[in-house]
């Protein structure tokens, strides 16, 4: 190629259009993130599908996109209270089994819809514990990302 061939993919336009893309998709990360809590799951598994690769983005384009920072950094706190939750609400399940295992001397355990509800409780704390690992690292690339000065951008 000769100097005055242009790269389609390195053209202004192309940059351009990567910019308004950005600009899309932290419009729509910053609704998502303010929305109820069911919804704020609902974004996080959004999220942590992997249909935007977070990890493309560049330093510059991160510093660019600081509310996209704060819809991820709003998501990844919701799924860390809820994990809490469900986490905590497992402990205190577990020291009623383990004094009911003992009074029933390993026997079936009495209220099966409470263990039902605990079973529930162990699925959804698993769920969010995923989703809050997938957040919490898309979160930490763009802040670390955000935080980085390049010198040849």
């Amino acid at each position: 190629m000769d100097d005055d061939t242009v790269d389609i993919s390195d053209s202004e336009e192309a940059k351009a259009s990567v910019t308004r893309l950005l600009k899309a998709i932290e419009t729509w990360a910053t609704k998502e993130s303010q929305k109820n809590e069911l919804e704020m799951t609902a974004f996080g598994a959004a999220l942590a599908s992997g249909i935007i690769s977070f990890h493309d983005f560049t330093s510059k384009d991160c510093r660019n996109c600081k509310q996209l920072v704060g819809a991820i950094a709003r998501v990844k706190q919701h799924l860390e209270k809820e994990h809490k939750k469900f986490d905590s609400e497992i402990d205190k399940m577990h020291i009623k089994f383990a004094q009911e295992m003992e009074e029933l001397d390993l026997k079936i355990i009495r209220d099966r819809k409470e263990f039902k509800q605990y079973l529930i409780s162990l699925i959804y704390a698993e769920e969010y514990n995923k989703l809050r690992h997938s957040v919490t690292n898309i979160y930490e690339t763009l802040d670390a990302k955000s935080r980085y000065e390049d010198s040849s951008e």
